[in-house]
């Protein structure tokens, strides 16, 4: 049985000659709809570089933050994660660094609302996610979204003018749809664990390190420079790594929702419960909370369109103040961490040692308040002509409390707790009326979109840090401390804009998409504010040409397209032209002074992004396989830079507009292939590779300016101009350096170019089986790249002074003639060792290769049959098995080659087991 749109079926007869037959919709990539700005699109008519992420890719991921969803699947994108701390936060970037000194960040809109916070860390206390902080996306809850579309070129992106500078992320979370009411529960629990690490010196290996590292330099050890030799219990071992990080954290998650309606109201309702703990030890956890609901209505006659979405969470994170992971570095023979009274110890034979486990007690707690609300409101006055507003509010607001009680001091330092309390608030809204025009002309459709936008952001933050408390029992109040110091902040941002679109598609063959925007931004000066943007975006569907079936009959699909257009880049902070004054803590007459911060500077305009692209889309076997290859070519000028001032001005610089202009190009290619269908067995699958390239086109007497060590013109931003390290010398065991310039001193004037930290290629490759009732799915993620290796973190505490060190320097330098590439130990600062290793960290020796593939995701999953359902009365059920970080196949040196620290919590390996009911 076939029929166009549909799947064909074979039935056997058996006999009968009496059938009810259901066909399955056809389901057609290309005619799949794409949210883009302001509307949606397919990928057929597309004249964009839009890519998307699925809720099934997001479900099959074991994740609490949708951006951990996303590594990988996006041709163009780069999502690196900064450690494996619950609430972490990750960096985003599309197609490169396009600003100097300014932010490059892509703008986040959830449901047409843009998040207050963006990708920025929102926290104002140190805590254990480190210093990129807490991530403002761990409020959003995967499960709540329906896709997330990355928009890339011009075309895709200019409508947003300024804010799309860097790209755009739009997240559309799940509506209500038509049909029976139904209620879908969703629960999973596991376990993860750290992934890859560095294995560290045992107590003999790390006492023979200290005891070579004084024969080196010629040093006799006494108590005060050698307590771990003379000292302590030198047969003790301590294995800080298993301590520290080696425990097992637990994730539980249960998710549910209802939803239902009719033609004319659809409504869901969910709600999430997310407990996730970490590989610390100690009761510390990630809860979250989340509500999410959505409801639709249209009119009998189909012309008023209502869309309200709201939800909410609310996120408790119970952490410490720090990473602990950091502590693996001390000596495996530190004495007993609890004394017999069972409290924690800090000196044994009168010499004080760091306990790592008073960070336990420290007490650090987030909580993270997130509202976000939109609603759409449409009406068709006449065929074609639609009247539409859009509008949004969002708000988060976050508390923190961090408590050091005098228990997790060193008695000998301090007898008393201290406090700190942070506040940090966001409020945003948006509305924007639209109004929308569809008329046939010719053999064609022209569609028109007319727009306006106002948009306010406000951020306020304050600090408290309070000190000398009488008992830890008042540390929670900043009243009772007898020291206080206050810091707040405020700022807003204000934008405005115009905007419009025209498309125009002929016969479904030739489409033109023409985008304008004038913005409005408050963080430049008057007469600077305003500013003009655009894009022209045009494709060809070749394959509907009569000539292409004759020429090209193994083509079923075939469009090239391009675009060009101009964006600009704001995101330079709040209040940057103003002069602005901050205050002493030196008084006069009992009355606070101030001194002046900032110079005014009114002058400076946008930041200039010029974006080309060219692509060609083809489609074989019925469009069972699907392949792009898109080529794009950014400059971005005009880059806001800070000027380095005379001291006399009472200033160190300015910011300046400056005409150095900065260039992103590269290749992405995506395939996509339903490899083998059959009744039983179907196998589907993915793969997407960019090949970035970066690099500085000019940049105006760089060699007499501030920034001439740190860029390279006709380099990328992230060069590596430093020393070269040729090796370790043979006859002395030092590290020894190229002398370019052959001067017999090495300094600056030795840097050369050792490459650049952007990966040269980066991808994902995903495999989907499905046997009957079972889904296997495989997700590969591939990055080439240079990166820090572990000399990066331990160059600094020079190895063979009192800090454990990884196994991998026992191949080190010890005796004239040994060929080794790591010098001898030492530990005097005195000694050759020990000033070479000042040049060492600038130079090529604190890289290596970070290229990795990492199993990603796996996801294997049984769905019972609807003939056993129905007798317990369900509609859907399946059993599945979710793992994520599960191998990672490297030669690089150092522990994660994602994060690149050897003292960061590396991302956790999850496993998962759960059921999804529907009822």
């Amino acid at each position: 049985i076939s029929s166009v749109g549909f799947e064909k079926q074979e039935i056997k007869l058996n006999g009968k000659s009496e059938f009810t037959i259901t066909l399955k919709k056809k389901t057609n990539q290309l005619d799949e709809t794409v949210i883009r700005a302001y509307g949606t699109t397919t990928r057929r008519l597309n004249t964009g570089d839009i890519s998307t992420v699925t809720a099934k890719e997001i479900e099959q991921q074991p994740v609490s933050n949708p951006l951990a969803a996303l590594e990988g699947r996006v041709p163009g994108l780069v999502v690196t994660q900064s450690n494996g701390v619950p609430g972490s936060s990750f960096k985003v970037q599309i197609r490169g660094q396009n600003s100097i000194a300014q932010g490059s960040e892509p703008l986040f809109i959830i449901d047409g609302v843009p998040f207050a916070p963006g990708n920025d860390p929102i926290n104002e206390l140190s805590s254990a996610t480190g210093i990129n902080g807490l991530s403002p996306f761990n409020s959003i809850n995967p499960a709540d979204i329906q896709s997330i579309e990355v928009l890339k070129d011009a075309d895709a992106t200019a409508i947003y003018g300024s804010r799309g500078a860097n790209g755009v992320i739009l997240i559309t979370t799940k509506k209500g749809k038509p049909g029976k009411t139904k209620l879908n529960v969703n629960v999973y629990s596991g376990i993860s664990n750290v992934t890859r690490t560095m294995d560290m010196m045992n107590t003999q290996q790390y006492l023979m390190m200290r005891r070579e590292a004084f024969k080196n330099d010629g040093d006799v050890p006494d108590v005060n420079s050698a307590p771990d030799l003379l000292v302590w219990d030198t047969t003790r071992y301590t294995n800080f790594k298993k301590l520290l990080s080696g425990g097992t954290a637990h994730t539980t998650n249960v998710q549910a929702s209802i939803s239902g309606g009719s033609d004319q109201t659809q409504f869901l309702i969910s709600g999430s419960y997310h407990h996730e703990t970490t590989v610390f030890p100690g009761d510390m956890a990630d809860n979250r909370g989340s509500f999410h609901a959505n409801m639709n209505h249209s009119s009998k006659d189909q012309k008023l369109f209502i869309q309200l979405t709201a939800g909410y969470s609310s996120d408790i994170n119970n952490l410490i103040a720090s990473d602990i992971t950091g502590y693996l570095t001390l000596p495996p023979d530190l004495p007993p961490l609890f004394d017999s009274s069972g409290k924690l110890n800090w000196q044994q034979g009168g010499v004080s040692f760091i306990n790592p486990l008073a960070y336990l007690l420290d007490k650090y707690k987030a909580e993270t308040d997130n509202i976000l609300s939109n609603l759409q409101i449409s009406y068709y006055i006449v065929r074609g002509l639609e009247v539409k507003i859009n509008t949004g509010f969002n708000a988060m607001q976050v508390n923190e409390t961090s408590i050091i009680p005098a228990a997790a001091q060193d008695p000998a330092y301090s007898t008393s707790g201290a406090s700190q309390f942070g506040n940090n608030n966001y409020k945003s809204w948006i509305i924007e009326p639209q109004i929308n025009y569809s008329v046939k002309i010719g053999k064609g459709t022209l569609s028109a979109l007319l727009g306006t936008t106002w948009q306010q952001t406000l951020n306020s933050n304050s600090t408290i840090n309070a000190s000398g408390y009488s008992s830890d029992a008042l540390l929670e109040s900043a009243s009772a401390a007898s020291s206080v110091t206050i810091a707040n902040n405020y700022s807003q941002y204000r934008y405005e804009a115009i905007f419009g679109r025209l498309n125009y598609n002929l016969e479904n063959k030739y489409v033109l998409n023409l985008t304008g925007r004038r913005d409005g931004s408050s963080r430049f000066g008057p007469g600077k504010r305003f500013s003009d943007f655009g894009s022209a975006g045009g494709a060809w569907i070749f394959s509907e040409e009569k000539f292409a079936h004759h020429f090209a009959p193994f083509i079923s699909y075939g469009k090239l397209r391009g675009s060009y257009g101009i964006t600009g880049n704001d995101q330079i902070g709040n209040y940057q032209y103003l002069d602005t004054w901050g205050t002493t803590n030196n008084s006069y007459q009992g009355i606070t002074g101030l001194y002046p911060t900032k110079l005014f500077n009114p002058d400076y305009g946008w930041e200039v992004n010029r974006k080309l692209e060219g692509a060609m889309e083809l489609g074989f076997a019925d469009n069972r396989v699907l392949f792009s290859a898109s080529y794009f070519h950014n400059r971005s000028s005009n880059q806001l830079i800070s000027y380095s001032l005379p001291a006399q001005t009472g200033f160190t610089s300015i910011t300046e507009n400056f005409p150095a202009v900065v260039q992103n190009t590269g290749w992405e290619f995506t395939l996509t292939a339903g490899i083998l269908s059959t009744s039983n067995f179907q196998w589907n699958s993915a793969f997407n590779l960019t090949i970035p390239k970066n690099k500085l086109i000019a940049f105006p007497d760089l060699a007499k300016s501030s920034y001439s060590y740190t860029y390279v013109v006709g380099q990328s931003l992230s060069v590596l101009n430093v020393l070269h390290l040729e090796g370790v010398d043979p006859a002395t065991g030092v590290f020894t350096f190229k002398d370019i310039n052959n001067d017999g001193s090495i300094d600056f004037n030795d840097y050369q170019v050792q490459g650049n930290l952007d990966p040269k290629f980066y991808g994902g490759w995903s495999n989907s089986f499905i046997y009957k009732k079972w889904e296997l799915d495989i997700f590969l993620q591939f990055r080439n790249q240079l990166g820090a290796n572990y000399w990066s973190s331990i160059y600094s505490i020079v190895p063979g002074t009192m800090f454990n060190q990884p196994v991998a320097l026992l191949k080190r330098w010890q005796m004239p003639g040994d060929k080794s590439n790591i010098q001898q130990f030492t530990q005097d600062p005195g000694s050759n060792a020990y000033q070479a290793l000042s040049l060492f960290g600038a130079s090529s020796g604190v890289y290596g290769n970070a290229s990795y593939v990492r199993l990603k995701n796996v996801s294997l999953s049984y769905k019972f049959s609807a003939s056993w359902l129905q007798k317990i009365h369900l509609t859907d059920a399946r059993l599945y098995l979710l793992g994520q970080n599960l191998a990672t196949l490297t030669k690089y040196q150092g522990a994660d080659p994602e994060t690149q620290n050897l003292y960061t919590l590396p991302p956790l390996r999850t496993i998962t087991a759960g059921i999804q009911l529907q009822f």
